[in-house]
């Protein structure tokens, strides 16, 4: 199984273990923000794909992030937690949408598995990142967060299924429709998966 850069295991930065334990939440919040910002904001873009919701959740992680800074003695994988409240705040605005009357286009209907695909790769090489992000934006939300859930999060089926309303099978037919559809998008961009 491919494994992403944001699940590599994280080495703890003494320095921001050294604000944490000093009680310095100011100064550990704005070590939090510029070293796992721009994954937080690429985590949220790929969950959700609309600019705008990407920058009020990304926003709301690091508040939510701050509010829980003095409960959190170490700094054992920031950024692994970060991505944990990233994940589930980008679920509830998937969640409320889909209670929000939406018109879909049939075009609209498919997804992005290729990041799992691309693994580091889409990681590590920036036109293949916006090429991903672009490919993405055609995609509906619902699938864009399966695949994501599936590939950058790497989650089973059955545990996808505990957090939508999808059966695990339906799951399967949903990300077996999108790949081909992702990777015609990406070799359209000059990306080989």
């Amino acid at each position: 199984m491919v494994r992403s850069a944001y699940a590599r295991r994280e080495i703890e930065d003494p320095s921001l273990a050294a604000a944490l334990e000093a009680g310095d939440t100011a100064r550990a919040m704005a070590m939090l923000v510029e070293q796992h910002g721009d994954a937080v904001y690429a985590y949220c873009r790929r969950m959700l794909g609309d600019r705008a919701e990407t920058d009020d959740v990304a926003q709301t992680v690091f508040v939510q992030a701050f509010q829980g800074l003095a409960r959190v003695s170490r700094a054992d994988q920031p950024r692994a937690w970060l991505l944990a409240i990233a994940r589930h705040r980008c679920l509830d605005r998937l969640k409320a949408a889909r209670r929000s009357p939406v018109t879909v286009t049939h075009d609209d209907g498919c997804a992005v598995a290729v990041a799992g695909a691309l693994g580091d790769v889409a990681d590590d090489d920036p036109r293949v990142r916006v090429a991903l992000d672009d490919c993405l934006d055609q995609l509906d939300a619902r699938t864009r967060a399966i695949l994501v859930l599936r590939f950058h999060d790497e989650l089973s089926y059955d545990e996808i299924s505990a957090l939508t309303a999808d059966t695990a099978g339906a799951l399967r037919v949903r990300v077996a429709r999108a790949l081909p559809v992702i990777r015609r998008c990406l070799e359209s961009k000059g990306v080989r998966p």
